[in-house]
């Protein structure tokens, strides 16, 4: 019997060695071990390649400002693992939490007893899923890796959307676009809506396909419904409505997912939860998220993104480009995995500096300096920061600013590191 989050977190550490395992026989019969009754479960189902977070984020805002309980489940977590489970945005109780890994611990040990270990993701996703059974009016699960075959895919959702298809996890979803587009279009389901974000022509094929097939509607960024900006303000459009709104969170990219929240919420209105053109507009100007575009610190200004393949990273640089004044001095300090497009990202941040500062993080999958090195663009000024702590601890130039992007994982950690020394201060 478990007593306390740390012990619980320990457990689930040592457990990481399981790794990725696709497949849904594993969760779900750790979900009928506590008895989930997937009947009584309320849930949207987000996948995509980039976008899901902020798109969760905003659709549960809305439902708050409607006053629902709202569960949401998103990974990975930027701090500990009770922030990837949330009720109304706040991460689940000690309490809460030590009690459902309580309840679904003798499965874990029985799969353990037949050689089929569930990961520390799978076990993730049932606290999760039975703590929102028992306690939301509706849920928002972030698919983890892919769709299909993810351990988040093991309910009937009142609508499936997919915010966007890109190239990455390539050695589990495949190493073309059509590919990844029929794992993440797994969490279609018969005749459940599918809204879809801003995604290519060849995604859109696929997508359709899997949708007809399952009588599903879908509604698709560009045709069904888009977002125009008009100085300060932002307008949703659709075929018979237009909606202007604000957003606390910067670039065009957040607009859009924005859009697909609007849009998700609409489509439900017709058979389930009304959210009031109030309540949307509120919600979605009220939504914020961590490690996106996020400033956590000024003078000297450092801004966090968890941009962490190409095509986020690109939206990471156009959003510099929409909000970077004239002849500000930029520096971007860059870290990452050894298994992401290293080089693409790269060439994709040169086309706003050259002032790249390499670093690296404790992880086992942290490429090292001299890794980084070896894939940097020719022609790129290599700097290095052995240790990104120091490094931040020594900014002085008000004038300049950092940003810190490449991995969550070490967003993460530095996020951590300058809200502990303003605390201290």
């Amino acid at each position: 019997m478990f007593t306390t989050c740390i012990s619980v977190n320990q457990y689930l550490d040592k457990r990481e060695k399981v790794g990725i395992k696709p497949g849904l026989d594993r969760v779900i019969r750790l979900l009928k071990s506590v008895n989930f009754y997937e009947q009584s479960f309320k849930g949207i189902h987000v996948a995509g390649t980039n976008g899901k977070g902020s798109t969760v984020t905003y659709l549960a805002s809305c439902y708050r400002a409607c006053e629902k309980q709202v569960g949401t489940f998103m990974s990975p977590s930027l701090t500990d693992r009770q922030e990837m489970i949330k009720m109304n945005l706040e991460p689940i109780d000690e309490t809460f939490y030590v009690n459902y890994f309580n309840q679904v611990k003798p499965m874990i040990d029985q799969l353990d007893k037949e050689q089929d270990p569930p990961s520390s993701f799978e076990i993730m996703v049932v606290i999760a899923l039975k703590y929102f059974q028992d306690y939301a009016d509706v849920s928002i699960i972030e698919a983890g890796l892919g769709g299909r075959d993810d351990a988040t895919n093991v309910f009937t959702p009142i609508a499936s959307v997919i915010t966007s298809i890109g190239y990455d996890h390539m050695q589990f979803l495949g190493t073309t676009l059509p590919e990844i587009t029929k794992q993440k279009a797994g969490i279609i389901k018969e005749e459940i809506p599918v809204i879809v974000g801003d995604v290519s022509d060849v995604a859109r094929q696929v997508i359709r396909k899997e949708a007809n097939q399952k009588r599903s509607p879908f509604y698709f960024y560009g045709e069904s419904f888009s977002v125009k900006q008009a100085e300060d303000e932002w307008t949703y459009q659709s075929m018979n409505l237009k909606l202007a709104f604000s957003l606390k969170m910067k670039g065009t990219h957040q607009a859009r997912n924005a859009a697909v929240a609007i849009k998700t919420l609409f489509v439900l209105n017709q058979d389930h939860d009304n959210v009031s053109l109030g309540q949307i507009k509120r919600g979605i100007k009220e939504a914020a998220i961590k490690g996106r575009f996020e400033q956590i610190s000024t003078a000297p200004d450092i801004i966090i993104d968890g941009a962490h393949n190409t095509e986020a990273m690109q939206v990471f640089v156009d959003t510099i480009k929409e909000t970077q004044e004239d002849n500000q001095e930029i520096q971007v300090l860059f870290a990452a995995f050894k298994d992401k497009p290293i080089k693409q990202m790269l060439e994709v941040i040169r086309t706003v500096t050259d002032n790249i500062i390499f670093t690296t993080f404790n992880h086992p999958r942290a490429a090292s300096i001299e890794e980084l090195k070896k894939l940097a663009p020719k022609g790129l000024k290599i700097k290095e920061a052995p240790d990104w702590q120091v490094f931040i601890e020594k900014m002085t130039k008000a004038e300049q600013v950092t940003y810190v992007v490449g991995s969550l994982d070490f967003i993460g950690k530095v996020r951590q590191n300058i809200k502990c020394r303003v605390l201290q201060k």
